[in-house]
C-alpha cells in the first residue's frame, strides 16, 4: 500500500482503514512509512504527512534493539506473519502487534490491549489470592462432577483422607468413605444437582474406621452457561469441637454433682458494678464492686444453717452483719481486684455456731470482667484446735528439753568427770566395777542426746537449700566411728532439705549400718531413676519380722544402743514430707529408702 490513491478501490480501502479501531501502518522494504491511518496517528502521537517516507528507526529510535525491531526484521526476511505483544513505556500502553509481509513491504496492525492486560494482571492477582486462601484454609474445599468424581480438592480436603490432592482427584466417595457414608453422600449430591439448591448440615462419617464429625455446606456447581455440572462443597471437621462439647457437658454434670454432694461448703457470689454514689474514704474503694450471694450447696446449708433462699440476692453485710460482712466483702474485693484465686482462714459466727474456715475464692471472668466468685470453704475448726493443742504440747516439750539439757545433763557431766578421775587412780577390783559404770554413763549421755534431738528437731524443718549429696554424706561419715567401713556415694546428685536436720538422718543411718554390718561393711548412697534416695549396706540385713518395728522409739538389737536413731530418721523425714522405708539391698544387706525427696540428678 502506498500513500497515493491509485483508483476507486484504493480510496474505498483507505476509507475503511481510517474507520477501524486498530492502528495500521505500512512500511516499505527499507522500513520507511508509506501509510499511517488515523488511529495510528492517535496512538503514536504523530502526523502521517510528517512521517511518510521516513525510516521507522529514525522516527522512533527507542524501538531499536527491542522485540519490535526483532519481529519486524524477522517478518521481512522470512515473509511469514508475526504477532507479539509490546509495552510502550512512553505511552504506558500495551499493544497486540500483528505483522503481515507482502511484496511492497510490511503492513503492521497494532491494537491497544492495555485494558485487557490490566484485567489479566488483576485476574492473576485475584487468582493467586484465591488459591492462597483455598490452600491455606483449614476447611476442606472440593468440587465434584455429576458422576461424583472429585475434580478439585485443596490440601485440607486431601488431609482428611490422609492423601495428597493429586491422589484424590478422579476418585469417588466409594473409595474414600465406608459404604454407608458413601451412599448417603451420593444421595445428597444427586438431590443438590437435580434441585439446584444448597444444603447445610452436620454429618458423622467414618474414614478408615475412625469417626469424624463434619459441618458441611454444599452448593450446585455451574459452568459458564449456568448449567449444573457438579457439586462444590466446604467441610469443617468439628470432631474435636464436638468432643470438647461432649466433655464440657459431662463436666457440667459432674460439677453440678460435685456442687450438690461435696462435703465442703461451696457458695457462688455474683459480682456487680459498684454503686458509684460519690462516697469518699475507705468506702469509696469498696464501691467498685457489689457482692450478692447467688447459691449455697447443701453442705454449706447443713453446716451453717443458712439457705440459698434466705441469702440469694443479699450482700454479705445483709446476711452476716455490718462488721463481719465488711471483712468478708474485703476478701471478695481482693479476689475481684487481683483476678487471682486467694486462700485465707476466717472465723465466722453463724446460726449453727462459731466456725474456723479455710476459704478458697476463685474469680470467674466473663467478657473481660469478674462476673462471679466461686468459694469453697472447709471447716478446719478441729484442725485449728489441734494446732493450738500441739503448740501447747510443744511448749511443754521445750520445757522438758530444757530440764533434760540443764537439770539432767549437768549432773551427768559431773558423774562422768568424777568417774573418769576414779578410772585414772583406781585399780584392781574397783576398776572392774568402774568400767560398767562408765559405759552406763556413756549410754545415759547418748540417750539424753537422742532425746533432745527428738524433742527439738524431730518434727520441724528450718530453712532448706540444695545440698550436694556426696559432700553431705562425706561430712556425716567423718563424724561417725566407722572403723574399716567403706563409703561409696553417687556423684552429681543434690538434695533439697534442712542441712542440720539431714546431718542427723545420714549420721544415724551410717551408725546403724556400721553397728549392724560390722567394722568392714560397705555403705552405698545414691539415687534411683524415680528420684528416691537410698542408703544401703552389704551387712546381714534386717529380718523381715523386725522391719515393722525398727522405727519405733527404743527398739534396738545392738547392746548399748539407744533405740532412738531410726526414730529420729523417720521423724526428720516426715518433717520434710518424705517417707522412709527399709528393705533388702542388692548384696543382701539393709536398704533404707527416702521417698518424696527433691533430689535431681546433674
Amino acid at each position: 500500500m502506498s500513500g497515493t490513491d491509485a483508483g476507486p478501490n484504493d480510496r474505498i480501502r483507505r476509507e475503511a482503514l481510517e474507520r477501524v479501531s486498530d492502528g495500521i501502518v505500512a512500511l516499505d522494504e527499507g522500513f520507511r512509512y508509506t501509510y499511517v491511518n488515523h488511529r495510528a496517528e492517535q496512538i503514536l502521537g504523530c502526523d502521517e504527512e510528517a512521517v511518510l517516507g521516513e525510516c521507522m528507526w529514525d522516527v522512533f529510535p527507542e524501538t531499536r534493539g527491542t522485540a519490535t525491531e526483532e519481529n519486524l526484521r524477522a517478518a521481512a526476511t522470512s515473509g511469514e506473519q508475526r504477532s507479539f505483544e509490546r509495552y510502550n513505556a512512553a505511552l504506558e500502553l500495551w499493544f497486540d502487534v500483528r505483522v503481515y509481509p507482502d511484496d511492497s513491504g510490511l503492513t503492521v496492525h497494532f491494537t491497544d490491549v492495555t485494558e485487557r492486560k490490566v484485567y489479566e494482571r488483576e485476574l492473576r492477582a485475584s487468582t493467586r489470592k484465591l488459591t492462597a486462601l483455598v490452600e491455606s484454609t483449614s476447611e476442606a474445599i472440593y468440587i465434584k462432577d455429576r458422576d461424583g468424581r472429585y475434580q478439585f480438592v485443596n490440601e485440607a480436603a486431601a488431609d482428611v483422607f490422609g492423601h495428597d490432592p493429586e491422589t484424590v482427584v478422579g476418585r469417588t466417595d466409594e473409595g474414600l468413605f465406608d459404604p454407608e457414608s458413601a451412599a448417603e453422600i451420593r444421595e445428597l449430591d444427586d438431590r443438590i444437582v437435580e434441585g439446584d439448591e444448597r444444603d447445610s448440615r452436620e454429618t458423622v462419617r467414618y474414614i478408615d474406621g475412625v469417626e469424624h464429625v463434619f459441618l458441611d455446606d454444599k452448593y450446585p456447581y455451574h459452568d459458564e452457561d449456568g448449567d449444573v455440572v457438579g457439586v462444590m462443597g466446604i467441610s469443617r471437621d468439628i470432631t474435636d469441637r464436638k468432643r470438647r462439647s461432649r466433655r464440657l457437658e459431662a463436666l457440667t454434670e459432674e460439677y453440678e454433682a460435685i456442687f450438690e454432694t461435696a462435703g465442703d461448703a461451696i457458695f457462688l457470689v455474683d459480682v456487680e458494678p459498684g454503686r458509684g454514689d460519690g462516697v469518699g474514704g475507705a468506702e469509696a474503694e469498696e464501691a467498685d464492686y457489689e457482692f450478692r450471694f447467688q447459691r449455697l450447696n447443701p453442705s454449706h446449708e447443713d453446716t451453717t444453717g443458712l439457705t440459698t433462699d434466705a441469702v440469694r440476692g443479699k450482700t454479705p453485710r445483709e446476711v452476716l452483719g455490718e462488721d463481719l460482712g465488711a471483712e468478708v466483702e474485703a476478701n471478695y474485693h481482693r479476689c475481684a481486684e487481683t483476678r487471682e484465686p486467694i486462700t485465707y482462714d476466717e472465723e465466722l459466727e453463724l446460726p449453727e455456731g462459731r466456725f474456723v474456715w479455710e476459704t478458697n475464692l476463685a474469680p470467674v471472668v466473663v467478657d473481660g470482667r469478674v462476673a462471679r466468685i466461686v468459694g469453697i470453704a472447709r471447716d478446719v475448726t478441729e484442725r485449728v484446735e489441734q494446732e493450738r493443742e500441739l503448740r501447747r504440747k510443744n511448749d511443754r516439750l521445750d520445757e522438758f528439753a530444757s530440764v533434760i539439757s540443764h537439770d539432767l545433763r549437768n549432773p551427768l557431766n559431773v558423774a562422768q568427770g568424777r568417774a573418769a578421775m576414779l578410772d585414772r587412780h583406781c585399780g584392781g577390783e574397783a576398776l572392774e566395777h568402774l568400767e560398767p559404770t562408765l559405759e552406763a554413763l556413756d549410754r545415759m549421755e547418748a540417750i539424753v542426746e537422742d532425746t533432745l534431738t527428738l524433742a527439738r528437731q524431730g518434727e520441724t524443718v528450718g530453712e532448706t537449700d540444695r545440698i550436694p549429696l556426696r559432700a553431705l554424706a562425706s561430712q556425716c561419715w567423718d563424724l561417725v566411728e566407722t572403723a574399716d567401713a567403706t563409703l561409696d556415694v553417687e556423684s552429681g546428685v543434690a538434695i533439697e532439705g534442712d542441712r542440720e536436720r539431714l546431718r542427723h538422718v545420714f549420721e544415724n543411718l551410717f551408725r546403724n549400718a556400721v553397728e549392724h554390718g560390722g567394722p568392714d561393711v560397705t555403705v552405698r548412697v545414691g539415687r534411683t531413676d524415680d528420684g528416691t534416695v537410698f542408703v544401703e549396706d552389704d551387712g546381714p540385713g534386717i529380718d523381715q519380722a523386725d522391719r515393722g518395728r525398727v522405727f519405733e522409739p527404743g527398739h534396738t538389737s545392738v547392746d548399748g544402743g539407744t533405740g532412738f536413731g531410726l526414730t529420729i530418721v523417720r521423724r526428720i523425714a516426715q518433717a520434710h514430707d518424705w517417707t522412709v522405708a527399709v528393705g533388702d539391698g542388692p548384696d543382701g544387706g539393709a536398704r533404707f529408702e527416702l521417698d518424696g525427696v527433691d533430689a535431681p540428678a546433674g
